[in-house]
């Protein structure tokens, strides 16, 4: 929930620098970049191990991968439909990691659980579309699945990972993956050379850390006791903080359908939450 809050209210701040005239690419290899030299800096000070098992690398490096694939993806759904056609498709997320458990993990797949992520899916879309419809192509809807599978995976992955090695260590290697691969397709003098003002160098410090290290690392330290599918569907209330603030903030306006939307969420991921302590006691 920590981690749905955060990157909410960072999507706030990422459509306020947008509207600077900020690419979406520039803005995704800065928020990595800089987390990256930020977390190895604090784990290092902290003295956190920072040397993971060598079998252990191939996977975090996937991780990563899955990481940059996830957010690539969705911005270019962004760009071939918009925000909430893109946002929808993303948390269409919890589908995938559900048939996963089901079918490769042999996870129950339980009326409750089916409940929630019927919920979620209607309340986002109730949420981010008012109602109204989506408009897609069929690039930016495959775009738009494939951001969705790759959240997924990420979320699957981190299960693993994070049951062996710390889950900031997990992310330290997953955002330079991340990092890594964006600073080869966005040469960092081309990032970096431009003069930006103050003010935008404010806003990117509030996502890099706000929006990039304190949420990832708490998605992945969550998944040390929840599911993967209870994280990808619980990530759901994103789109809820992101309109609660943007209403604040940006002064968009919240109507009755998309109050529906958002209180519907909310009752999808309390059920799967309901769902997960009817299978402890079993």
């Amino acid at each position: 929930m920590c981690a749905a809050a955060l990157w909410g209210v960072s999507g706030v701040v990422a459509k306020t620098l947008f509207n600077r005239q900020i690419e979406p690419w520039t803005l995704l290899a800065i928020r990595l970049s800089g987390a990256f030299v930020i977390l190895l800096l604090i784990l290092s000070l902290r003295r956190v191990p920072l040397r993971v098992p060598r079998n252990q690398i191939g996977r975090l490096i996937v991780l990563g991968l899955a990481m940059t694939s996830a957010q690539f993806t969705y911005y270019l759904t962004i760009s071939l439909t918009d925000v909430s056609t893109a946002l929808f498709l993303q948390y269409t997320a919890p589908v995938f990691v559900v048939m996963y458990a089901w079918l490769i993990e042999k996870e129950p797949l339980t009326a409750l659980k089916v409940a929630a992520i019927l919920l979620a899916i209607v309340g986002s879309y109730l949420l981010v579309t008012g109602g109204e419809g989506i408009r897609v192509s069929p690039l930016g809807l495959l775009t738009g699945i494939l951001s969705a599978v790759a959240f997924g995976l990420y979320a699957i992955l981190g299960r693993g990972r994070v049951r062996q090695v710390g889950s900031w260590t997990v992310l330290l290697y997953a955002i330079g993956t991340a990092a890594a691969v964006w600073n080869l397709i966005i040469p960092p003098w081309k990032t970096f050379g431009r003069a930006y003002a103050p003010e935008e160098w404010g806003l990117f410090g509030f996502i890099i850390v706000f929006g990039t290290i304190l949420p990832f690392g708490s998605f992945l330290y969550g998944l040390r006791t929840i599911s993967p599918s209870g994280a990808s569907l619980t990530a759901t209330l994103e789109p809820v903080v992101g309109s609660a603030a943007a209403f604040l903030f940006l002064n968009e306006v919240l109507g009755s359908t998309q109050i529906t939307g958002a209180a519907v969420i909310a009752g999808g991921v309390a059920l799967i939450q309901v769902s997960d302590l009817v299978s402890a006691k079993r």
